[in-house]
């Protein structure tokens, strides 16, 4: 009986999790397949990971020189800017 009420709220929450990062996704313009390019257009280099933050993409990006920077892509507008900036 325990275990049933256990599995239920493990199943409700994962539920709850996935409608929240559905409705964030469908609130962005900018996908991230495009995020991507616009960041590696602005900050040349291989891009290592893609997160969707909010209404934003932070994107890390292993430029040239061995630096890892993190720049962040407005999912709304598009707009470019190097993290800390």
């Amino acid at each position: 009986m325990r275990s049933t009420r256990i599995i239920l709220l493990i199943i409700g929450l994962l539920a709850s999790i996935s409608l929240q990062a559905k409705g964030i996704q469908d609130t962005l313009q900018i996908t991230r397949e495009r995020a991507a390019a616009l960041a590696q257009e602005r900050y040349p280099g291989k891009i290592v990971r893609v997160q969707t933050e909010k209404q934003q993409y932070r994107i890390r990006v292993l430029q040239a020189d061995g630096r890892v920077i993190t720049v962040l892509v407005d999912g709304q507008s598009g707009r470019v800017k190097k993290d800390g900036i």
